[in-house]
């Protein structure tokens, strides 16, 4: 080899072990850079082409490529499971507001207003004459009222707060999809842009934290972003995501595709977009019917109760609260008198819906016998508009007659809720035919109140004759504490169930997340063995090219001396 051949050697070794420090360089600037993945220089010797008696001569090294030092697979399950994370923490979050709803550390809970209202009842009984006692009555009976109605307006109050978090996230998805679009064109002109593709997959890392999404690279090195199989980001175009509430309230996520809108709801899973679905349209209507059939039961059972007493003013028939359930009634002898509601089924119940039942001696279409009594039922039930009504099938209404005690009754179950008809059932019988209207409030939690506001029509006597001694009445009422009349369970245990379960859901939520983020905290340090950047190794590369570079710079001194004593030596 020539003594120019020198040259070309140390120029290639200066130009790449310069190029080979910037990467160190870029390494070291980044170790802190979210989503940055380490680079590394892969070197290669540039062979000469010529043998000679020793073998092939080199004519320097170059640069093969500059790698990413990136794994795919691992990658994906930190996508994966980071976007559970981000559902678990969001679910948590809310979860925790919900339980300060319930919180019965202290005497201004709701159940301690309970027990204070019975027991208020009570106080009546020992004392029917005293006005001090009925007066407190009516101030403990406000007093639950307004705990109650307070713990359902912060839950419908937590629904509206989740609603515009949605919103939110929603514009947030589709500004990192917009940015994924933008990575994508920058990416497919220049594919070794290893930087930008440090930052599409750290932008689909974030979106995936929202709600989870699949993705692949097409043939020009584009991701393609779907939801379920339904696409948000494909061929160059993005299709932005909307929320919106739905006819029934709840929450509709949809794409929007050049063929229409496509709802995604259902396909949503994890992120913080599947935790504020599951918690406003789930988990909190949960609660809600629970407060809300409390709420009418509750009410129903006092006013049933007090309708049949007396005041001290001899009044008679007042409803102590006011009416959560709306009451038609045109039958002949019969009253519908008392609605018991199951927990899960009065925020199904629409504004505007009403249930109607016939009755009559010759049935009919629809119609359904009661035993051998030769009475018939029908229970329909509007649309939520209130147009059309559609009859519940026989099969899901169930009947049952007490004509033992006094006064005769017949109940009636469909639908998660309960009916008490009273009355002369003799008399019912020979009614050719009649009918109820009832409406259920879906929100009687907010909505209860005491209607009673002078403490002389409270009732505590069950005739008017015994007056002002009589605390029959009011000793009925206060027994009701301890009545199995929620769901087979009194009021208290009710309400302590719920206490008991937002309970366990949060500590569920809590472990949960402690096992997510642990997880999550593993696969970060599996990510960095891979990708990250070790100060200490840049250290070490750094001394080594800088030694190469010196190296390389005193080889061209060495060649440009030996070539200045070859032209001295041709001189002579």
């Amino acid at each position: 080899m020539a003594i120019s051949g020198l040259f070309d050697i140390g120029k290639t070794a200066l130009l790449t072990t310069r190029k080979a420090l910037d990467t160190v360089g870029n390494n070291i600037a980044n170790a802190s850079t979210p989503g940055y993945s380490r680079q590394e220089v892969v070197l290669e010797n540039i062979p000469s082409g010529i043998f000679s008696r020793t073998g092939l001569t080199g004519r320097g090294v170059r640069i093969s490529e500059v790698q990413r030092m990136y794994s795919s697979f691992v990658s994906l399950q930190m996508r994966n499971e980071s976007s559970l994370q981000s559902y678990y923490e969001k679910y948590n979050s809310l979860i925790t507001q919900l339980e300060d709803v319930f919180n019965e550390s202290s005497d201004y809970g709701i159940s301690p207003s309970i027990n204070s209202f019975f027991n208020a009842w009570d106080e009546v009984a020992q004392y029917p004459d005293g006005y001090a006692q009925r007066a407190q009555l009516l101030q403990q009976a406000e007093t639950m009222t307004v705990r109650i109605s307070q713990a359902a307006d912060t839950l419908s109050g937590q629904r509206s707060e989740i609603l515009k978090s949605t919103t939110d996230l929603i514009k947030k998805a589709n500004t990192y999809l917009h940015q994924l679009y933008d990575l994508n064109e920058k990416i497919a002109a220049s594919p070794g842009a290893l930087d930008l593709k440090d930052q599409r997959d750290y932008t689909l890392e974030q979106l995936n934290k929202i709600l989870n999404v699949t993705s692949y690279e097409d043939n020009s090195g584009r991701y393609a972003v779907l939801i379920g199989g339904t696409p948000l980001l494909d061929g160059g175009k993005v299709y932005e995501l909307k929320v919106e509430l739905a006819g029934t309230g709840y929450m509709q996520v949809s794409a929007e595709l050049p063929t229409g809108d496509v709802d995604i709801t259902n396909t949503v899973t994890n992120g913080e977009l599947k935790a504020n679905l599951q918690m406003r349209d789930n988990v909190i209507p949960d609660y809600l019917n629970k407060l809300n059939a409390m709420a009418i039961n509750i009410a129903d059972q006092v006013n049933y109760y007090h309708r049949q007493g007396y005041g001290l003013d001899s009044s008679t028939g007042n409803n102590f609260f006011n009416n959560l359930s709306n009451i038609t009634d045109s039958s002949v002898s019969g009253a519908l008198s008392s609605v018991t509601i199951a927990s899960s089924v009065t925020y199904g119940l629409h504004a505007g819906k009403i249930y109607q039942i016939d009755y009559n001696t010759t049935g009919g279409a629809g119609y359904q016998q009661e035993g051998a009594s030769g009475i018939y039922w029908r229970v329909r039930e509007s649309s939520d508009d209130g147009t059309t009504w559609t009859a519940i099938s026989t099969g899901s209404v169930t009947l049952s007659a007490d004509t033992a005690t006094t006064p005769d009754y017949r109940t009636l179950s469909f639908n998660g809720i309960q009916i008490r008809v009273d009355g002369d059932q003799a008399d019912l019988l020979t009614d050719t035919s009649g009918s109820f209207d009832l409406s259920i409030s879906m929100n009687a939690a907010s909505q209860m109140s005491v209607s009673l506001t002078d403490p002389n029509k409270i009732a505590a006597a069950a005739s008017s004759a015994m007056l002002p001694g009589d605390n029959t009445n009011a000793k009925t009422v206060a027994a009701l504490l301890d009545q199995a009349f929620m769901e087979g369970s009194t009021i208290t245990d009710f309400y302590a169930a719920i206490v008991s379960s937002v309970g366990a859901d949060s500590s569920a939520s809590e472990g949960n997340l402690k096992f997510q983020t642990a997880l999550v905290k593993e696969l970060e340090t599996r990510r960095q063995e891979v990708s990250g950047v070790s100060l200490d190794e840049e250290a070490a590369k750094l001394l080594n090219y800088q030694r190469s570079y010196e190296a390389a710079a005193k080889m061209i001194t060495v060649a440009d001396e030996l070539f200045q004593t070859l032209i001295a030596m041709t001189g002579r």
